[in-house]
Formats: C-alpha cells, structure tokens, sequence
C-alpha cells in the first residue's frame, strides 16, 4: 500500500502533475499554449502518447526522491531519478525528430542540443552536493553553495527557459508546427511537467532539505520551487533567444568552473582532518 501511494498519490503522478500546473503558473505562459478541446484524439497520436509517457517517467523519477515524509522512507535511488526526468525531456522529442518536417525536425535538434547539455552541467554540479546530500556541516558548506550557484545558471539551460527558449527566427517553425490545440495543450502540460520535476530535484539535491523536522523541510522545498519560478518569469523576455554556440560558451565558461570548483571542494570536505 505505501509503494502504491508514493506512485501514485506522494511523491507520485498527483504531485508530479500538481507540480507541473504549479510551475506553468508560477512562470507564465508564452504565446497560446493550447486548449484541452480534443484530448481524446491527442492522446492516441505518437505526439500524446510520446507526451503522456514524459509525465509518468518524470513522476517515478520523482517518486525515487527522498522526499520529506515519503512512505516508503525514500530509497535514495538518485540514478533512477536522473533516467525519469531525462526520459521526461528526450521522449516528447522523439515524434518531432521523426517528424518529415525540416523546420520541425531542426527545431527539435536545437532542443534537444541546448537542454542536453544544460542538464549534463547541472547534473554534475548536483553530483557534488548529492555525495555530502546529509552533511551540512561547515566543511561542507563550500561544495554545497558552490553546487547551488551553478545549478541556477545551469537551470534555464537544461529546460530552455527563457534566452534558451526555441528560436523560431532561426528553425522558421517551432516543434508545435502544425500540432491541433489539444496536442499543443498536451505536448506543453509534459514540458512543464518535466522542467518542474526538474527543479524540484534539484531544490531537493541543494537545499537542506535531510535535516530538520519534515514541516521545516517541507517549507523548504516549497519555498525553493516558488522562489525559482518567480526568477524565471522574470528572466522570460529579458534577452534575445542565444545561438547554440554562444549558450556552449556560457555553460563551458561559467557553469563548468563552478560545478569543478565544487567539486574539489567535495574532495577537500572529505579529507581527514
């Protein structure tokens, strides 16, 4: 019964997808995000199939979290966390990679190029701080800020927010070409699902969210996912949509040192005193 609810109901698919219509409220929609007119028919197309699947492999990936009061005590089971959420961005990609349509196909690629990169700088940041995930003794403290900065530079990267965002100027045509309403409407509800399981993994991996009592950790993680939210939106419109090279120069430049940096700081905690 506990594996059941923490599927299902917490850390599961209801907060998975509670999570998601959180973020998409928090950061705000641009453009017609679509309508839910229809859905029967979007679901049975390789598109809603393809989106449907993201929202289920974010929500275990979610649910193998050691989330604050998980029922079955949260197995730790980081790996299995990082092959949901990457299956939640790269499946939904799959029919427009396979799409007969250039422009489609180009703009899933620069999707595809900016995110998975992003999320490698973010996930080796995350490692560092993840290694000492309970220690947030003094020693520590440098590997996990260090671990924090770089995954909020490298955040907007991994998800495509903002001057990471589509380039329509550039492919001619977003991956939504042609896509009726309610594909649309599905087809953005999984991106949204995926950029929140994201985020809260990665509020979960450098937040003291292990110590503590649970309403304290709690609040920690609910502070964390609005407070990121807000800063998105306000990064949204803020600058021009980036070209892939000059996004690999800033991730190489600024993210790479910092994720290196803590993780040296992670070698040096770890060295007997």
């Amino acid at each position: 019964m506990d594996i059941i609810i923490a599927g299902i109901v917490y850390p599961g698919l209801i907060t998975t997808l509670a999570l998601g219509l959180l973020y998409r409220w928090l950061v705000g929609g641009a453009g017609d995000r679509g309508s839910m007119g229809g859905i029967g028919a979007a679901l049975r197309s390789r598109e809603g199939l393809a989106a449907l699947t993201g929202i289920l492999v974010a929500a275990g990936g979610l649910a193998a979290m050691p989330w604050p009061a998980h029922p079955v005590g949260g197995t730790h089971a980081w790996l299995w966390t990082w092959a949901g959420i990457e299956l939640a961005f790269l499946i939904p990609l799959i029919p427009a990679l396979a799409a007969g349509t250039p422009k489609v196909v180009r703009a899933a690629v620069r999707r595809a190029q900016i995110g998975t990169f992003g999320r490698a700088l973010l996930w080796l940041a995350l490692t560092a701080s993840l290694t000492i995930h309970t220690n947030w003794g003094l020693a520590a403290l440098p590997t996990h800020l260090l671990a924090l900065i770089a995954a909020l530079i490298s955040f907007p990267i991994a998800i495509g927010w903002g001057p990471f965002d589509d380039e329509v100027s550039i492919t001619g045509a977003s991956m939504q070409e042609g896509m009726p309403p309610a594909l649309r409407w599905l087809d953005n509800l999984a991106r949204d699902v995926a950029s929140a399981a994201l985020l809260a993994t990665t509020i979960v991996a450098t937040l003291p969210t292990t110590i503590g009592p649970i309403w304290l950790r709690l609040t920690i993680i609910g502070a964390g996912f609005i407070t990121a939210g807000g800063l998105l939106r306000r990064l949204s419109g803020r600058m021009p949509r980036l070209t892939l090279p000059d996004i690999l120069r800033l991730g190489w430049a600024y993210v790479a040192p910092l994720a290196v940096a803590a993780t040296i700081a992670l070698i040096i905690a770890g060295r007997p005193t």
